[in-house]
């Protein structure tokens, strides 16, 4: 494979045309694209592509992450409120809204970034804001933070279109603005030079070569190197009409591959729209220790393509009938490719040898400290050989985020551990997520097996280390044993020592057991996930996953709502509803998934992703009884109902209700696991006139604390104000007062009452059940549940005004002001700890208030 190069001597015509076309790439560009918001408009929710929910910050925040216009200083901007630690987020793809042509794009996003501590905003916790990048939306760069002030941020991808994700809390971003460009193509093989390798050798940084449509094959079309360039060779029409071919196995001298990268190449020197088939590498040595490695072309690594500590980008490129003992499609040492839309099918590791032994990774190997991303790729049919390792993937002493790939019918003629993916050693970090493992077989490990393999040549600090897996939101079916390990392999998962975690997964129909964990460090390593059979862990199931076509291999989940069909390339409804549809992790970002979504994650290898099958719609409704009318559809504060109850009725659980204020005299009956609250200053709830022995709201068809009331004045009950029969609601920032009882429960009621304030209630407050954080008039406070007995001094509660007093300031309704007392209330700053009190204006002490008004945008200030 060594050749010894010689350079021809070039036309000096040829010469100053080259040097002309040279010049001319790098001042212009052949394709532009610029983007810019100044948030004085709302453009942002609908030209971002992922986002959380947009809010007023004149309304009762939702229970989940927002984001909200406001104005510091008389601008505007758009600022990032959390919820329970998950954060608000933002995501754009540039350009949007059209498809762009195969390209090499790149250019920055600028923006200005502040931590505002305003009456919207709270800087305690100081606020923060991160920011990703990605060039495909699946694997993203590790999360990065911003200060405040002006930042440039550079983006770029090799298919023309780049992701940026800003995720955060208490921050306020302005001034986006986007500009990215191409540049054009300045060399094109076979009208300015015969072979790749010489238009290659004749390029500089930031030249784009073009290879025309034919089958390359021969010295200077096969063994290519970039010659640590930055540059992108791509092909005009695809890998279907632009073919490297290596030779084979027939080769004379032994063998050759299609491309070596070796000399420090990064992610900007890109090679893009091949295919490369027939490479074929012999031998089966490959030195252990990359610390002392000689770099050598002749090391059997990487049939098709072989990355020798570089790490360029590999896009939209198939990779086929290929063979090396490790990676014989693409293999690295101490690499850090980005391989991105590509196939890597029929390629083969190991059987080189007399002994026809060993392999590692069929289609990909990685060792030596590889940092590799692997991203929209279908790795399928490939081989490993006898005692091999990974007929798909083989990651070594390596990191690597596998995201959105495909692999599948990945075998051995011989045994081998792990059939789609092995990943083993003590260094070794893996992310797997949104993957697909189906229809590989092993004597261990179907779909994939990991290990911890202790390496004496290791310092003792990292000889402690384990090889740390995890997998999120994929799924692994079909998988099959082969062999005698039927009784304690696991066909789908197999780990031995490895700190394996999985979450929001889906483990279904693999012969053998689901899983098996040997050795586990983690006390959880399994959660919200499906396995057949069963495992412990919050959220996991053990279900049929109801897949929609698994004889096809199409393991979206059917639903009644919609799902996604690949083979159609449209949406369809099912008569029968997958259980793992917004069944996985809660944390987890759903704002890709497409509405409905259920406001949670799907399991499986769609959860999180825009072909997420459907969950059902969350609705919030909206109620104003002034200008409301119940024959309105309720879904925006122009349709409203006039009364709650319509709202009730017409909601479904999960499903949010908004209560403009008013006063409301009705008798509801709640029925539903929803959330009931009001939608500003808090609205007056009261029986109707001349009733004496009625409830302003009655629980009575056993609701859990999943049905929520809160953010209430409720007052003037001739009975009393709650009534709970064998019921436990969330009843929460109520201010029951002037009631002849407060809240009473039945039948071993146990309703959850936090931040409330029960005073002036004739009769009593609490009948058979217990608050916490609350203020309680008749009763001992229990101070161990943070309960108080003090008058919360009322603003004016002969007129109706139950807003409490404060020296800071307080909310006057009649005349939309904010005024301040002589006194303060012992209310403020008393609610429940744990509660967020991210929906109060500053200053607002970093702790919710008691009553109606506490967790809003009218709680009174803090001192």
């Amino acid at each position: 494979m060594n050749q010894v190069r010689t350079k021809k001597p070039v036309p000096c015509g040829l010469l100053w045309l080259l040097l002309m076309m040279m010049l001319a790439g790098r001042a212009g560009a052949d394709w532009t694209y610029s983007y810019s918001d100044d948030f004085a408009g709302n453009k942002a929710q609908s030209d971002s592509y992922r986002h959380a929910a947009f809010w007023s910050t004149e309304a009762v925040p939702l229970p989940e992450p927002y984001l909200s216009y406001i104005e510091v200083n008389k601008n505007r901007g758009l600022a990032f409120v959390e919820y329970k630690g998950r954060l608000a987020e933002l995501g754009y793809q540039f350009p949007f809204g059209s498809a762009t042509a195969q390209r090499f794009a790149k250019g920055d996003l600028a923006v200005d970034v502040s931590f505002p501590s305003t009456a919207e905003i709270s800087q305690s916790p100081p606020g923060r804001l991160l920011y990703s990048t990605s060039p495909d939306g699946m694997g993203w760069s590790a999360a990065e933070t911003l200060s405040q002030g002006r930042h440039e941020i550079p983006i770029f991808s090799a298919s023309g279109v780049c992701y940026v994700l800003f995720t955060g809390t208490r921050a306020m971003i302005d001034n986006v603005s986007v500009s990215l460009y191409s540049s054009p193509v300045t060399i094109r093989v076979r009208r300015d030079f015969p072979t790749i390798q010489a238009a290659i050798d004749a390029a500089g940084d930031g030249d784009v070569i073009e290879v025309e449509k034919g089958t390359y094959s021969g010295p200077g079309n096969r063994d290519i190197e970039f010659r640590g360039k930055a540059i992108t060779v791509r092909s005009a029409e695809g890998p279907q009409n632009t073919i490297i071919d290596c030779g084979g196995i027939a080769a004379a001298d032994g063998g050759h591959r299609g491309f070596y990268f070796h000399e420090l190449e990064g992610a900007d020197s890109v090679l893009s729209g091949f295919t490369i088939r027939g490479g074929r590498v012999p031998g089966s040595e490959v030195p252990p220790d990359p610390l002392h490695w000689t770099p050598d072309p002749a090391r059997p690594i990487g049939g098709g393509i072989y990355c020798e500590f570089s790490g360029p980008t590999i896009d939209n490129c198939v990779i086929r009938d290929c063979g090396a003992e490790v990676g014989g499609g693409i293999g690295g040492v101490g690499a850090e490719p980005m391989i991105m839309n590509c196939t890597i099918e029929q390629c083969i590791a190991g059987g080189f040898g007399t002994s026809r032994s060993g392999g590692r990774g069929g289609a990909i190997g990685l060792f030596g400290f590889s940092d590799a991303t692997i991203t929209n790729c279908v790795i399928r049919n490939n081989l490993g050989y006898f005692n091999g390792w990974g007929a798909g993937l083989y990651i070594w002493q390596s990191a690597a985020v596998v995201a959105g790939c495909t692999l599948s019918g990945n075998t051995a003629p011989g045994s081998i551990q792990g059939g789609g993916a092995y990943c083993g050693g003590t260094t070794t970090d893996v992310t797997f997520k949104n993957c697909v493992f189906s229809r590989n077989q092993a004597d261990a490990g179907g779909g994939l097996f990991t290990d911890w393999v202790l390496d004496a040549s290791l310092s003792a600090a990292v000889r402690s280390q384990r090889c740390r897996v995890s997998l999120v939101n994929c799924t692994a079916a079909q998988n099959r044993l082969v062999g005698s390990a039927l009784s304690s392999a696991a066909g789908g998962v197999h780990s031995t020592g490895a700190d394996l975690l999985i979450t929001s997964s889906i483990l279904w129909s693999n012969t053998g057991k689901a899983l098996v964990i040997v050795d586990a460090p983690s006390k959880s390593p399994v959660t919200y996930s499906d396995v057949q059979g069963g495992y412990p862990g919050a959220g996991n199931l053990n279900q049929d996953p109801l897949f929609a076509a698994p004889d096809r291999e199409d393991y979206h989940l059917k639903s009644k709502y919609g799902r996604y069909d690949p083979q159609a390339s449209r949406w369809v409804t099912d008569s029968v509803h997958s259980p793992c549809i917004d069944a996985g992790d809660p944390a987890a970002s759903v704002s890709e998934e497409l509405v409905p979504n259920g406001n949670r994650i799907n399991m499986g290898a769609y959860g999180g992703t825009r072909q997420a099958s459907n969950g059902p719609d969350h609705f919030v409704y909206h109620v104003n009884g002034t200008s409301g009318n119940d024959r309105n559809a309720g879904l925006s504060p122009e349709t409203a109902f006039a009364t709650v109850q319509k709202a009730i009725d017409a909601a479904r659980d999960g499903d949010s209700v908004l209560v403009w204020p008013g006063v409301y005299r009705e008798q509801l009956i709640f029925h539903k696991a929803i959330n009931v609250q009001s939608a500003a200053d808090a609205a007056v709830l009261t029986t109707p006139a001349g009733s004496k022995n009625d409830y302003a709201v009655s629980f009575y068809y056993a609701e859990s604390t999943r049905s929520v009331l809160a953010n209430f004045v409720i007052t003037g009950c001739g009975e009393g104000a709650v009534f709970c029969e064998g019921a436990s609601p969330t009843l929460k920032n109520l201010t029951i007062v002037g009631n002849t009882f407060g809240i009473k429960a039945y039948s071993g009621a146990d309703p959850n009452i936090v931040n409330c304030i029960l005073w002036d209630n004739a009769d009593g407050d609490l009948f058979l059940c217990k608050a916490h954080y609350s203020d309680i008039q008749h009763d001992e406070p229990d101070k161990a549940q943070g309960n108080i007995r003090a008058d919360p001094l009322f603003a004016d509660p002969e007129r109706g005004d139950y807003h409490l007093k404060s020296r800071a300031g307080r909310y006057v309704p009649q005349s939309d002001t904010w005024v301040p007392d002589k006194v303060t209330s012992p209310c403020i700053d008393a609610g429940d700890p744990k509660e967020d009190p991210r929906g109060e204006r500053m200053p607002n002490g970093g702790r919710v208030d008691m009553g109606a008004y506490g967790g809003t945008p009218f709680a009174s200030l803090s001192d």
